[in-house]
């Protein structure tokens, strides 16, 4: 039983593994940066799915602020993006490959924002505070038919 390292297998005729160059470096170390963040607003949504749960359903101080904090962090990052990826423009501009990796980094950010807002409002419409039924707009809707009533004054 030989134990094999894992990696590139050198050929019969000797080894034709190249160190990498600078390029190569520099894409991974960046590669993996985009990766770190654009994953980040997903990392914080099993706090907020439990925070969630616990104010409960009913409509008070606390969870009207709480709910309110998860509508509005997710369309501020959503807004701020391009911010947050600000640091890899420069080497964006060097390399094509950096390039598509960070419009990509950036679309998969805006992608986990958008579940946590879609998250923030599920709350809110068990909360009762988005109107989706068609009760909530009985106020508004007017009645199909018109009632009459016929008696004798005794």
């Amino acid at each position: 039983m030989s134990a094999s390292k894992p990696g590139p297998k050198p050929s019969a005729g000797g080894s034709n593994v190249s160190a990498p160059t600078e390029e190569e470096i520099t894409r991974q170390r960046v590669n993996y940066q985009i990766n770190s963040l654009r994953l980040q607003p997903v990392s914080s949504l099993p706090m907020n799915l439990f925070l969630m749960w616990m104010v409960g359903n009913d409509v008070s101080m606390f969870s009207i602020m709480f709910v309110g904090m998860a509508v509005v962090n997710p369309i501020s990052s959503i807004l701020s993006v391009n911010k947050t990826f600000a640091g890899f423009e420069e080497e964006a501009a060097k390399d094509k490959q950096i390039m598509s990796s960070l419009k990509l980094g950036k679309l998969i950010y805006v992608g986990c924002c958008i579940v946590g807002f879609l998250v923030a409002l599920l709350k809110l419409t068990w909360m009762g505070l988005v109107p989706i039924l068609s009760m909530d707009w009985m106020s508004t809707t007017v009645p199909a038919y018109k009632e009459r009533s016929f008696g004798v004054v005794v």
